[in-house]
């Protein structure tokens, strides 16, 4: 029985033909697709998947975790912070003890250059 005899009987049989050959189509092509993605994901030809390392200790799950290096970004600075004024404090102590230092020595000086003005200038009233 043609093809065509069978299509004047049933007058639905070329849309019901149309519409199993576009499904057929569409599972035929889902499927290569699927088969693709299950490759990429499980190693096949696709590029590997990152693994993800499993903490060691009870810290290593923080670590990554933004807040937590923001947190200890944080206590770093203020430590380094702390660190630089502990280390001008102690200059800046070191430099006034030298100022002093320095004020006694130019008194003492001061005092010697008087005192010899004073025996320079006694002599040469003797002489």
């Amino acid at each position: 029985m043609p093809l065509a005899l069978l299509a004047a009987d049933t007058p639905w049989l070329p849309a019901a033909m149309f519409a199993a050959g576009c499904a057929a189509l569409t599972f035929i092509l889902l499927r290569i697709n699927w088969r693709r993605q299950s490759k990429r994901t499980r190693g096949g030809s696709g590029p590997p998947l990152d693994a993800q390392p499993r903490p060691t200790h009870q810290w290593d799950g923080s670590q990554n975790d933004t807040a937590a290096k923001f947190d200890r970004q944080q206590v770093e600075l203020h430590e380094l912070a702390r660190d630089l004024t502990g280390q001008i404090d102690t200059k800046l102590v070191l430099l006034q003890q030298l100022l002093a230092q320095s004020d006694e020595q130019i008194k003492r000086l001061e005092t010697l250059l008087h005192e010899a003005e004073v025996k320079k200038g006694g002599q040469g009233t003797t002489d």
